[in-house]
C-alpha cells in the first residue's frame, strides 16, 4: 500500500518539475506535453524527454517523422491547411494520417501535432478523438478540452470587458469575432452550443444597431440565425444586406444558403438565373457551390 502512495507522490513530482521545466522554457516542448506526463506515469515523462532532445538537438534521424510527412496522394481524402505561413507541401491528410496501420506512427503524428499548435489542427484532434488506438484518442481529447478551456477564460474576459463598456464597439467586435471562432470549431456541443448561438445572436445584433456592419457581419449573422432554426429573423438580416450590399457575392451566398434550408427548389432556380443575368462577381469556392445547385 505505502508503495503505491510513495509512487504516485514520486510521479506528482515528476509531473510537477515537467511542468516548471516547460514553464521556463527548460524543455523545448509545447505546454500541452504537461498532460502527456502527468497522466501517463513514466511513458509520458519518457515522452516529453524524447521530445525535448530531439528539438533541442534538431534531430530528424535521416526521416522527417510528422505530420509535414504526409502527402495528399489521392483526392479521396481531404486535407486542411495548417498555417498560412507555411507553402502548401505542408499540409494534414486527415483520414490518409489516421488509417496508417502502424500505431507508432500514429502517435508519432499526434504527438507532433501536440508539439506543434494544437488550435491549428482543431478538425485533425476531432478526427483523431474519434480512432479505433484508446492512446491517440486520449491525447486528441486531452488537447481539445484544453483549448476548450483556453476558449472559455478568453470568453470570460470579453464578457467582463463588454460587461464594463457595453458601447466599446472595439471590445464588441473583438467578443463577436472570437465567439463566432469558437462556434466554428465546432468543440461547443448540446445546451453550450445553444446558449452561445443565442449569446451571438444578442451580440450581433447589437453591433449592427451601433454600426452599420460589415458584409462579414451579416453572413456570419445569417447562419448563425439557420443554425438556430430562426428563419424569421434570418430573413430580416437578409433584407438589410440587400440593402446595403446588393450585388455581393457574400449576400447571394447568404440568401441561397436560406433558401436550401427551408427547401425552395424553385426559388433556387429563380435565384440562380438572377445571378447569371446580373453577372455577379463570383469567386472559385462560390462557383462550386452553384455548380452543385445548378447539377
Amino acid at each position: 500500500m505505502w508503495i503505491y502512495i510513495i509512487l504516485l507522490i514520486l510521479h506528482l513530482i515528476i509531473s510537477a518539475l515537467v511542468f516548471l521545466g516547460i514553464q521556463f522554457d527548460i524543455l523545448k516542448v509545447h505546454k500541452y506535453m504537461f498532460f502527456v506526463a502527468l497522466f501517463m506515469p513514466f511513458w509520458g515523462v519518457l515522452t516529453v524527454l524524447i521530445l525535448h532532445f530531439q528539438i533541442f538537438f534538431h534531430a530528424d534521424d535521416g526521416i522527417d517523422v510528422g505530420v509535414e510527412k504526409l502527402k495528399l496522394e489521392s483526392e479521396l481524402y481531404r486535407s486542411v491547411t495548417v498555417d498560412e505561413k507555411k507553402v502548401a507541401a505542408n499540409t494534414v491528410p486527415i483520414e490518409e494520417a489516421l488509417l496508417v496501420n502502424s500505431a507508432k506512427e500514429r502517435r508519432t503524428i499526434i504527438m507532433d501535432v501536440l508539439n506543434d499548435n494544437p488550435k491549428e489542427y482543431i478538425e485533425f484532434l476531432q478526427k483523431a478523438g474519434n480512432n479505433e488506438d484508446t492512446e491517440v484518442v486520449h491525447y486528441a481529447v486531452t488537447a481539445m478540452v484544453e483549448i476548450s478551456k483556453e476558449n472559455d477564460y478568453k470568453l470570460q474576459d470579453f464578457e467582463r470587458q463588454h460587461a464594463k463598456d457595453p458601447e466599446n464597439v472595439e471590445v464588441l467586435t473583438g467578443y463577436t469575432d472570437f465567439l463566432w471562432s469558437c462556434l466554428s470549431q465546432n468543440l461547443m456541443q448540446g445546451q453550450v452550443e445553444v446558449l452561445n448561438r443565442e449569446l451571438f445572436s444578442s451580440l450581433m445584433e447589437k453591433k449592427l444597431a451601433l454600426t452599420a456592419g460589415s458584409i462579414t457581419d451579416f453572413q456570419w449573422a445569417v447562419e448563425n440565425e439557420l443554425r438556430r432554426k430562426n428563419y424569421t429573423q434570418a430573413s430580416a438580416l437578409l433584407v438589410q444586406m440587400q440593402t446595403l450590399y446588393p450585388n455581393s457575392e457574400e449576400y447571394y451566398l447568404s440568401r441561397l444558403n436560406y433558401l436550401a434550408s427551408l427547401g425552395k427548389g424553385e426559388e433556387i432556380k429563380t435565384l440562380l438565373k438572377e445571378i447569371q443575368k446580373k453577372h455577379i462577381y463570383l469567386s472559385s469556392a462560390t462557383k462550386e457551390v452553384l455548380a452543385f445547385w445548378e447539377s
